[in-house]
């Protein structure tokens, strides 16, 4: 692997850096660039829905945690599903089962 020294520390960039990050000028140390995080998300409403992977700051991240909608209860469930076909109280538990996930 290559080697190569910090612009501003002068001291040898780790070469697993060098090899995920070729153009590299920094070691961990000296860069400027905090930690990242990355969050599934869905966007759309209704049937025109998609999941995405963003990145963001850790603020923007806590953020994003705090303002999600609470989570759904067994006692939620039932109140939602109040159709009286069998097969539809199936499939809509079904959906709302992943529901609690979030």
């Amino acid at each position: 692997m290559e080697s190569r020294n910090c612009v501003y520390c002068k001291q040898e960039i780790h070469p697993l850096r060098v090899k995920a990050l070729p153009n590299t000028k920094t070691c961990v140390n000296c860069s400027t660039v905090g930690a990242k995080k990355g969050m599934s998300m869905v966007f759309g409403e209704k049937d025109h829905t998609w999941n995405d992977m963003i990145i963001v700051e850790p603020d923007v991240a806590n953020r994003i945690e705090n303002t999600k909608q609470p989570k759904f209860t067994p006692f939620d469930k039932i109140e939602l599903n109040d159709d009286s076909d069998e097969d539809i109280k199936l499939w809509d538990n079904t959906l709302l089962d992943g529901l609690e996930n979030m």
